[in-house]
């Protein structure tokens, strides 16, 4: 069976790393989606199938079912060990910075939660130097009456950021959601087989797989959106009311974290199989009812004040159904029939779960779901993956940057867990000890090299992105005041540095550059004192006197 795991990483690896180059060319794709696949979805890819090598050559040693036992037995000792690991992550190889526009949007709304209001507050002549206006009312709503911005997605994943933007540490907000998902997947695991085992070997995939560390070290919404469901999964399997109205309260959360979609398809299995369990009227009730106290303010409310944000006559009455027409509306511009360009971003992400991996886990959970489909559990989760990800087939955009799948993350801890099912299984662990301490050494190596190789492609993606603006290498002097002008013409994805403090309060102020003649004239007039120190093709930065 274990060189029969190899062949399934060699074939599936060597079909996949055939695609990438096609994938990477592909014409209608964003070019950020084909720099990643072609070149560090490769580059990872072959790590994968050497670390595959190397664990079936160290197929006959047992040693690494040590890790696999820890992680079954400490599963809270991970987590705290893991959570300073994570923020040594997200500071150093992510630099502690919104790489892309759907992480500074949720960032940005973090800090202004956390100054007690609703919106940001722009200067009006500043408002298209300050964002970009293709970004306007796409990422960020803006208000051209009074400079007011709100991040314009859905705010459940600003609001668990805002006590820690409040303290100044937003990057540690995912390492800490991370950190939390091991015992809670343990848990899961564990309900869901009966055996502690099961859930050593689930959390052991799950922290060695590049994607769960990447997420946990990002400012991306999806991890919170995994540990959410992981808890809703729990709660729902086995279900009572009180349990039910718990679920339906976290639901909420999840369904308003960033946008309703990828909740919705997690969430259809789960009441479908409520629905046709017999006596199982009372817990719907209860489910529904745990929604609505969050989902309306969350939802619907955040939804009007965006509309009045972005509509300059205050002073017209909405209707009360308008909301929720517009949302519905606004999901309606996104569905359609799949057609070529979107069937193959769907199957290009799909390649991004293989390789964001541990060496084949795709098999090991298919493997896990054939072997315990008779169990309900199993298969109702087997069914939230599945319509997460076929339910995406529906919309047409394709997710451009992204460490993994993003689209699936939702769901992606059920891989592991249906990995574990079959890894654990009573006749495996007596017949085939080889297969388990190949998946065992896949998992030490992965551990160590996937992810380190992964997060080194973070750090130096970051890095690269910042250089191209050199004085965002560094932060300003103590002291110093900063207006830095950035020519989006100079290199690739300019337009996303151009991230500020939602009441302009950093010491550096991050601004479009228009031409060198109104620019000196703007700053003379709105910023007198300050001083062109520095002037090239990427734009132009003005210092300010020093703070006594």
């Amino acid at each position: 069976m274990a060189t029969r795991l190899l062949c399934w990483c060699i074939g599936g690896g060597a079909l996949v790393q055939l695609l990438l180059p096609r994938w990477g060319d592909r014409e209608g794709f964003t070019p950020i989606f084909r720099f990643l696949l072609r070149y560090y979805d490769a580059q990872g890819n072959l790590l994968l199938l050497a670390i595959a090598v190397c664990a079936w050559l160290l197929r006959k040693r047992s040693a690494a079912f040590a890790v696999v036992r820890f992680a079954a037995e400490r599963p809270w000792t991970i987590a705290a060990a893991l959570f300073p690991l994570l923020c040594l992550g997200s500071l150093r190889a992510y630099h502690a910075y919104p790489l892309s526009m759907d992480e500074y949007a949720d960032v940005f709304q973090a800090q202004v939660f956390a100054a007690g209001r609703l919106s940001g507050a722009f200067p009006l002549e500043l408002l298209d130097r300050l964002i970009p206006p293709y970004f306007q009312n796409a990422f960020l709503a803006v208000s051209r009456a009074s400079g007011e911005v709100s991040a314009n997605n859905w705010p459940g994943f600003s609001l668990l950021l805002a006590p820690f933007a409040g303290l100044g540490i937003a990057w540690a907000a995912n390492p800490a959601i991370g950190a939390l998902t091991v015992p809670a997947l343990h848990r899961l695991a564990k309900q869901v087989t009966g055996s502690q085992e099961a859930a050593g070997w689930a959390v052991a995939l799950m922290v060695a797989s590049p994607v769960f560390v990447l997420s946990s070290v990002s400012f991306y919404s999806m991890q919170a959106s995994l540990l959410l469901h992981v808890l809703y999964a729990i709660l729902l399997l086995q279900p009572t009311v009180p349990r039910a109205l718990l679920a339906g309260v976290i639901g909420s959360v999840a369904l308003t974290l960033h946008q309703p979609v990828a909740h919705l398809l997690f969430f259809l299995p789960f009441v479908a199989w409520l629905a046709l369990r017999p006596g199982s009227a009372r817990i719907l009730a209860a489910l529904v009812a745990g929604y609505l106290p969050l989902s309306i303010p969350l939802g619907i409310g955040w939804y009007v004040h965006l509309e009045d944000l972005m509509h300059v006559d205050k002073g017209a009455l909405l209707d009360a159904q308008a909301p929720l027409h517009a949302i519905f509306a606004r999901i309606g511009n996104v569905l359609h029939l799949p057609g070529l360009l979107t069937m193959d971003a769907r199957l290009a992400g799909l390649s991004k779960v293989w390789t964001w991996a541990v060496p084949g886990l795709v098999v090991l959970a298919g493997y896990g779901y054939a072997t315990g489909r008779a169990a309900t559990p199993v298969r109702v989760l087997g069914a939230a993956l599945a319509v997460t990800f076929f339910g995406y087939f529906l919309f047409r955009v394709e997710q451009g940057h992204g460490w993994g799948y993003r689209y699936l993350h939702s769901a992606w801890f059920v891989l592991p867990l249906l990995a574990a099912v079959f890894l654990s299984e009573p006749r495996r662990r007596e017949q085939d000890g080889e297969l388990r301490a190949m998946a065992a050494w896949a998992i030490v190596i992965s551990l160590v090299a996937a992810n380190a190789q992964r997060l080194v492609q973070a750090e130096v993606f970051i890095s690269q992105h910042l250089s191209q603006v050199p004085p965002l290498a560094q932060a300003p002097r103590p002291g110093q005041r900063e207006l830095l002008f950035v020519n989006p013409d100079a290199g690739s994805y300019l337009l996303d540095v151009v991230q500020n403090d939602p009441f302009l309060r950093a010491p550096r102020i991050v601004l479009l550059l228009q031409d060198s003649a109104s620019t000196a004239e703007l700053v003379q007039r709105k910023f007198p004192g300050f001083t062109l120190t520095a002037r090239g093709g990427w734009g132009e930065l003005w210092t300010g006197p020093r703070d006594n």
